[in-house]
C-alpha cells in the first residue's frame, strides 16, 4: 500500500486514466483531443484518440488520486469536497484505503463500462496535460492486464468529506 497519497489536481477540467503505451499520443495531442474529453457526459467513459484510447473522469475535478495493493483490483479516489479536518490534518491513505475496502460491493452502481488493461503500467492525469513536459502532478501505477468492470458510487461521506469511488474490479 503507498503511503503517500498522489493528489492529481489542475486548474479544472477532466481527468484521464491512460495506458503507458498510450501515454505518448496524449502528450503529443491537440487541443481538439483534450476539448473531446469536455465531450463525456457520465461520470467516466472511454475516449479513442488516434490509435489510443483512455478513461476520461469528467467535470471539474478537484483531486483525484489512484489506491490498489494488488495491482488486480483498485479504486480512483474523487474529492467532492475535504472537511476543515481533512484540510489541516491531512487524508491518510491507509486509512482511506482501508475504509473504502470495508465498503461491501453491492454499494456500487455498475457502470457498464468493461475497461480493457493491456499494459501493465497506467497514468492517472489531468487531461489538461498534453504537450511535452508535466505540468501538474500525476499517478503512475501497475494493474496487471486484463478486463475491468468499473463501478461508481457518486458520494460516499467519511469524517466530514465526500468522495466518489470507482471500483476497478478484474473480471
Amino acid at each position: 500500500m503507498q503511503q503517500e497519497i498522489t493528489w492529481i489536481e489542475c486548474d479544472g477540467g477532466p481527468h484521464i486514466l491512460i495506458e503507458r503505451k498510450y501515454l505518448k499520443l496524449w502528450k503529443t495531442a491537440k487541443q481538439e483531443d483534450y476539448e473531446e474529453t469536455a465531450q463525456i457526459e457520465e461520470y467516466i467513459g472511454e475516449m479513442r484518440f488516434g490509435t489510443g484510447k483512455c478513461l476520461v473522469l469528467s467535470e471539474d475535478i478537484p483531486s483525484s488520486t489512484w489506491f490498489s495493493n494488488n495491482n488486480t483490483s483498485g479504486f480512483i479516489v474523487v474529492i467532492n469536497y475535504a472537511s476543515e479536518n481533512a484540510i489541516h490534518e491531512g487524508l491518510k491513505a491507509d486509512i482511506l484505503y482501508h475504509e473504502f475496502l470495508k465498503i461491501p460491493e453491492a454499494q456500487f452502481t455498475d457502470t457498464n463500462i468493461i475497461y480493457q488493461v493491456t499494459d501493465e503500467v497506467l497514468y492517472l492525469i489531468a487531461a489538461c496535460d498534453f504537450g511535452s513536459g508535466w505540468h501538474y502532478n500525476y499517478c503512475q501505477f501497475d494493474l496487471m492486464p486484463g478486463n475491468y468492470s468499473i463501478k461508481i458510487i457518486e458520494e460516499y461521506i467519511l469524517d466530514g468529506s465526500s468522495f466518489r469511488l470507482f471500483l476497478f474490479k478484474k473480471q
